[in-house]
């Protein structure tokens, strides 16, 4: 039994034994298996290789990352545009206000949609000014490549790790440069991806561009408070100077403004704490600009710019330094500028084969200069006298005006006035719109048609074939071979369509009469009598040759113009403008050629390439000796007829007033050696007004009166083919 015992405690201590040897070998298995995700599989020939320490694991990890991100940014750089090297092609992305001259070079007006923005040369650039930006924005300026790493990753680190939410204040100047123009629309974002591609953008900026071409871009394209779009606009608001004029303290106070534009713009509209009301100007200093702005001091002076007595010196308040001057479009040019940018967006559009809208927008967005046909001496002298109600007569709705001056030769466009007493954009132009002409058209359609069709005779050696209308009492007698201004034509009762039609101004009939004496009176029968001998076919021609677009030539339509009524009185279907006929009456002076209108001269791009350029479009209308002879009739029109209202000192005037029915339009159409002009007086809604068109040659005169230059040129010398008979001119053909 001991023996049994003996053995049982042996295997009993066996069993321990076993027991825990198991335990231990399963313990063991435990820890094995849980180090088991960092152990590598046997190889092929049953190697284990070395497990992975977790310092071995983190490396991998952080390598996994880098990869990632380095994969990521290669991506975006390639997805990313290149840019342009050219320097003016960083301006393409935004947008640029276009500039208007006068006809002697001076800035007149701009044109843009909401962003008043001009480039200046960064030789322009006060060092100051230029240093001041740098010390405040980016004081590493000269020497980075487009970002700030040290600034940039420790930003982006404070975002991964929640320390803050935005990721900020890591913007070099190239990274705003690159923000203002390639990343206009999501700008404001406080995103990854939106700083990523930030950053992608300055590093090609850098690339493409010096130093200098990124700082003088980022400096037109910031925005500086209060409307003011790039240092120019800035300059001259707050301070009424160029860039190049500016101080110290200046230049400082507008590198206060780019981090917070609308906060510290120097100038306020309304009151608060913080401003001061400047009582001249009706605006308010912003003194709290001028913390920020002792800061941009301090920092120049920190970073050696400038020495500490300048930095004190130039701590002024902002009350002291600023000069306001608020650009107001003015009024009085809308008209012409209105039909000038319809003018340029028409002729790109047709050079460029482009649509009018994207020609409209490059007008607006551009950056271009137009350099214009208009005299501010002329368009003033217009102005001043359309403002005085004196001038004008009197009817129960305020009359209208408008004038159009045109210079003799090229066509070109000195003075547009579409109305008076107005105010605002795009307005409703009466120069450029269709009035009843009454009389004024008598000079196109009839007498110098009729000059002109017998010269045509003349020249083929043919009379001209009269005929008898069965009207009048005259017939075909007395005119002689050919319709000269010596012709005689007897103002007697018309009877057309069983009707006494047309009746006279002064309801009379006068009797015999020539042509030239039927001018100066304007008689109405007489008008009529020469414009069935001219035909309505050679009149509508006559009338296309001067350039008149608004005449209705369908004969198909029940209305057209087709009819003495229209083309020997002037009741046309529309009308014509002043723009037309101003432009038709200087074919008189120039030789019976018409040029055609013209609002500019040239027009080039912002770093002066020639976009476009105009020349007159000339149309041969009359010939020589046609355009002396009814030149001459004309003048005599001023000074022996019924416009002697419209004479001025000094010049000898041609022209022909024009007066509609019951006294709704007056006219006066008239020109001197170097302009020509046109003149309406009416009221929009066709109201009988006072007077006569004598009101209309009156106010012509006056306002010709007072340009500069009235007196001076002189009218092409009488053609070899002109003869003077019996006191009369003719061509040598047509001669009694």
């Amino acid at each position: 039994m001991s023996e049994i015992n003996n053995s049982n405690d042996i295997n009993k201590d066996n069993s321990e034994k076993i027991n825990f040897k198991w335990k231990e070998i399963d313990d063991n298995a435990k820890k094995k298996s849980k180090r088991k995700f960092f152990s590598f599989r046997k190889d092929r020939k049953g190697r284990s290789s070395k497990p992975l320490t977790k310092g071995k694991v983190l490396i991998g990890v952080l390598c996994f990352v880098v990869l990632a991100i380095v994969g990521t940014f290669v991506y975006a750089y390639n997805s990313v545009p290149s840019i342009d090297p050219d320097a003016s092609s960083i301006y393409a992305n935004i947008d640029l206000s276009s500039i208007i001259y006068d006809a002697k070079g001076a800035e007149i007006d701009k044109l843009y949609y909401t962003e008043d923005r001009e480039v200046v040369s960064i030789n322009d650039i006060p060092e100051n000014t230029k240093n001041a930006f740098i010390a405040i924005e980016d004081k590493t300026f000269y020497n980075h490549h487009g970002l700030n790493y040290k600034r940039l990753f420790g930003a982006v680190l404070s975002k991964l790790t929640g320390r803050t939410s935005e990721i900020s204040g890591t913007s070099t100047i190239t990274q705003q440069l690159a923000r203002n123009v390639f990343l206009a629309d999501i700008k404001s974002e406080r995103t990854l991806s939106r700083k990523l591609r930030e950053m992608i953008y300055a590093l090609k900026i850098e690339r493409a561009y010096s130093k200098d071409e990124i700082l003088e871009a980022y400096l037109n394209t910031i925005y500086l408070g209060y409307g003011c779009y790039g240092i120019k606009a800035a300059a001259y608001t707050y301070f009424g100077k160029e860039v190049d004029e500016l101080n110290l303290t200046q230049s400082a106070a507008l590198a206060a403004l780019p981090q917070a534009p609308d906060t510290y713009a120097l100038l306020k509209d309304s009151k608060d704490e913080n401003t001061t009301y400047m009582k001249k100007y009706g605006l308010y200093a912003n003194e709290l600009a001028s913390e920020r702005r002792d800061l941009v001091l301090d920092l120049m002076l920190e970073q050696g710019y400038i020495s500490s007595e300048k930095a004190e010196k130039a701590k002024k308040k902002i009350a002291k330094i600023v000069h306001p001057h608020i650009e107001k479009k003015p009024k009085e040019l809308t008209y012409f500028t209105d039909y000038l940018t319809d003018e340029v967006a028409n002729d790109l559009a047709k050079k460029y084969s482009m649509t009018k809208d994207k020609a409209e927008q490059l007008i607006h967005t551009g950056g271009l200069r137009i350099y214009s046909t208009i005299d501010q001496d002329i368009q003033n002298a217009i102005n001043s006298e359309f403002s005085d109600d004196w001038n004008f007569p009197y009817s129960e709705e305020d009359p209208q005006a408008a004038m159009v001056v045109t210079e003799v030769g090229t066509g070109r466009i000195r003075a547009m006035a579409g109305g008076r007493n107005t105010s605002g954009q795009m307005l409703f132009n009466r120069a450029t719109s269709p009035r009843q002409p009454g009389s004024s058209i008598k000079p196109l359609a009839v007498y110098s048609a009729a000059l002109q069709k017998s010269e045509d005779y003349a020249k083929r050696g043919m009379q001209f074939p009269f005929v008898d209308y069965g009207i009048d009492r005259q017939g075909i007698h007395r005119w002689g071979d050919y319709i000269t201004a010596g012709s005689t034509v007897i103002d007697e009762r018309l009877l057309i369509n069983d009707e006494v039609w047309p009746l006279n101004f002064s309801r009379r009939f006068s009797g015999y009469r020539t042509f030239r004496t039927a001018l100066q009176q304007s008689i109405n029968t007489c008008a009529v009598k020469i414009q069935l001998q001219v035909g309505a076919d050679y009149s509508m021609e006559m009338l296309r040759k001067y350039g008149i677009s608004t005449i209705s030539d369908d004969a198909s339509k029940p209305t057209n113009d087709y009819n003495p009524a229209a083309l020997a009185l002037g009741a046309m279907t529309y009308g014509t403008t002043p723009l037309d006929m101003s432009i038709a009456y200087g074919t008189f002076p120039n030789g019976g050629v018409r040029t055609s209108p013209s609002a500019y001269t040239k027009v080039t791009n912002a770093k002066g390439k020639v976009l476009l350029e105009k020349e007159p479009e000339e149309t041969r209308v009359l010939d020589e000796g046609v355009a002396f002879i009814m030149r001459d009739c004309l003048e005599s029109v001023v000074s022996r007829g019924i416009a002697r209202n419209a004479s001025i000192y000094g010049v000898q005037v041609g022209g022909k007033t024009g007066t509609t029915n019951d006294n709704y339009d007056y006219w006066f159409v008239g020109f001197t050696p170097k302009y020509s002009a046109a003149l309406w007086i009416g009221t929009d809604h066709n109201t009988v007004m006072s007077g006569s068109s004598g009101t209309a040659a009156l106010l012509w005169s006056r306002i010709m009166s007072q340009v500069p230059d009235i007196t001076e040129g002189e009218y092409p010398p009488q053609p070899d083919d002109v003869v003077r008979v019996y006191g009369e001119y003719y061509t040598e053909k047509t001669q009694p």
